[in-house]
């Protein structure tokens, strides 16, 4: 299997809702996807390069033809978008750097450091877990933008299939969201996968009490959440933080390797939980959660023990509707009321899920999976509907 495939096969994280019947049947499946151009961040900076000038569209399926192999930070992706003319072209690069998100940085870009000795190492990890506890509970009530862009990878007639029997695609007029296929495929109905960008949509996500709570806010493009997407999570205020704290310890992570933060070196820990301990949550439209094994790493300052960014990557479910769930959340230093806290600006969920609806369809040739992306942004952080600043090198509250 290609490292394109192994990516874009992963499923369900973090509370997320697959919001479809259960109805299983045998079915002929489409061939997989064409391998993909494997790139290095420098190669797809040349490739986008010669990109500039083409229309908007080609521009867009030629990126989509592409795999990084090493991450494309927050950073690059701005630089490369704002050199890029069209929408469709820039949303075909967020997909692509969104699946890049639990890959290593480029090699030129993590410091040269010598590993921190064992005691260094388990200083790192107390200062971590002393960190978590303390941020639970000096977090003020606020509020942010919480804006998700939605991706599906599959083929326009499975979209089309769902859009007329799966109510989650529909809006609250009744009419069925438009999707724009993003390629490779050259033509927006081919029966080739490929991806597709279904939107994009805010609301406010409050954080109340030790608790996360959505609630409504106005909708982009007159569209819903549910009416745009499958797959949805939640839990990056603090829920994320929580379960590492209460299924790991010090014991069970293992110095990986250092990276570059905004204020400094970052020490990355990998770490793995079975799931008999697991508090990572995936939902299958009604039924009760299911608690899988995951693994992932921790990025920590080493002097704060500040968390500024995890991965957490959970194996296939019991029900075998999911393949593997995976969620990337990067922290920033956030101004609220006037103090600085370390929250959530930024989550990539990639889940890769065996759709029921299909299984029984006999209009066309279905794929064994689908792979929902889901990019998400968290802005206008306010208490008391005070402004908000992102900083670059505050460290922890």
């Amino acid at each position: 299997m290609n490292r394109s495939q192994e990516l874009l096969e992963r499923c369900t994280p973090i509370g997320a809702l697959l919001l479809f019947a259960c109805a299983f049947a045998p079915a002929v499946f489409a061939a997989p996807p064409p391998p993909l151009l494997s790139l290095t961040v420098d190669q797809m900076d040349q490739l986008l390069k010669q990109l500039r000038g083409q229309a908007d569209l080609r521009a867009a399926r030629q990126i989509t033809g592409v795999q990084l192999t090493e991450r494309a930070g927050a950073a690059q992706l701005a630089r490369w978008q704002a050199d890029l003319g069209g929408e469709r072209s820039r949303e075909a690069l967020m997909a692509v750097a969104d699946v890049s998100a639990f890959l290593r940085p480029p090699a030129a870009e993590l410091p040269t450091l010598p590993p921190p000795d064992a005691d260094s190492q388990k200083q790192i990890l107390a200062r971590c877990m002393d960190y978590i506890r303390q941020r639970v509970s000096k977090l003020p009530n606020y509020l942010a933008l919480r804006t998700t862009n939605s991706f599906e990878f599959t083929t326009a007639p499975m979209l089309d299939s769902q859009q007329i029997l799966g109510e989650p695609f529909h809006t609250k007029s009744g009419q069925r969201p438009k999707y724009i296929a993003l390629g490779p495929a050259k033509a927006k109905d081919s029966t080739e996968t490929q991806y597709f960008w279904l939107g994009s949509y805010a609301e406010n996500a409050a954080y109340r009490g030790q608790t996360e709570v959505l609630d409504a806010a106005p909708e982009a493009n007159g569209q819903s959440r549910a009416s745009l997407h499958a797959l949805t999570t939640f839990g990056e205020f603090g829920s994320v933080l929580r379960a590492i704290l209460e299924d790991t310890s010090g014991d069970e992570m293992a110095w990986d390797h250092w990276e570059q933060g905004s204020s400094g070196p970052l020490a990355v820990f990998r770490y793995s939980v079975s799931s008999e301990r697991s508090h990572f949550a995936v939902t299958y439209a009604d039924e009760q959660p299911e608690y899988p094994a995951y693994h992932g790493e921790v990025a920590i300052d080493p002097a704060s023990g500040a968390v500024w960014r995890i991965t957490i990557l959970a194996t296939t479910s019991a029900s075998d509707v999911f393949g593997e769930s995976e969620i990337a959340v990067e922290f920033s230093s956030v101004k609220i009321g006037g103090a600085s806290y370390i929250c959530p600006v930024h989550s990539v969920a990639i889940g890769r899920y065996f759709n029921p609806v299909e299984y029984g369809n006999t209009a066309h040739t279905p794929v064994p999976y689908q792979i929902s992306i889901n990019d998400v942004t968290f802005t206008k952080y306010h208490l008391f509907r005070s402004e908000s600043h992102i900083l670059s090198g505050a460290s922890g509250p």
